[in-house]
């Protein structure tokens, strides 16, 4: 909860068109038994030329421990 970024550990993290959020989502619970989060959105900096990431004050740390890929 001390770093800078926004990471995940252990997962895949990927950007994904906001219209296709709920089919992937969707597809993934039905054909691997797992969920899946949206953990951001990226969205244009108010400052030009001073991109970031940033972890929200009210972020939601979820402890994941069962996983398709450990049987």
């Amino acid at each position: 909860m001390k770093g800078y970024s926004a990471e995940t550990s252990g997962g895949i993290f990927c950007m994904i068109d906001p219209s296709k959020v709920k089919d992937f989502v969707r597809e993934h619970k039905d054909r691997f038994g797992q969920d899946v989060w949206v953990v951001g959105e990226v969205v244009k900096s108010q400052t030009p030329h001073a991109p970031k990431a940033m972890i929200r004050s009210d972020v939601e740390v979820i402890n994941v421990r069962d996983s398709f890929l450990h049987l």
